[in-house]
């Protein structure tokens, strides 16, 4: 048996072999994956760019009605192991914030190697305020410092 990881205590951790958040409905609303490699490139050079200490992100506006995202962790993260779960924290981190975006957004976020001790508020906080910093977050929304 599988277990929700994410909304552990909200939908009780039961998935079976469905996706990760099927029972709770918490997925991802108005994104889709970026794939091509073609697509990849063209952020890594034209796109706006924001560094972290755990994640390096690439955005550009795309002339649709979605968001489009691609995640990417380098073999010198670790193994394959290592990578997924860092995938998953930046997946997850990007779920939370996706309502405060604005539409039509192209992002790659690029894990560091630090990013696999770092849990998932932090890197929440820190994608948070490079959203914000880049201007992908909508007007109404702020960044708040939450860090003690």
């Amino acid at each position: 048996m599988a277990f929700c990881l994410f909304c552990y205590f909200k939908c009780g951790g039961a998935v079976g072999r469905q996706s990760v958040h099927m029972l709770c409905g918490d997925k991802m609303k108005n994104t889709k994956s970026i794939k091509l490699n073609k697509d990849f490139k063209r952020l890594y050079y034209r796109g706006k760019t924001f560094a972290g200490s755990n994640i390096v992100i690439y955005a550009s506006f795309n002339k649709k009605s979605y968001n489009r995202l691609g995640l990417t962790c380098g073999k010198a993260i670790g193994k394959a192991v290592k990578r997924n779960r860092v995938k998953r924290l930046m997946r997850e981190s990007y779920r939370l914030l996706e309502d405060k975006m604005k539409p039509g957004i192209d992002l790659v976020i690029v894990a560091r190697s630090r990013a696999v001790y770092a849990k998932c508020p932090k890197i929440e906080r820190e994608l948070s305020y490079a959203l914000n910093k880049l201007g992908l977050l909508k007007t109404d929304e702020k960044y708040i410092d939450c860090s003690n």
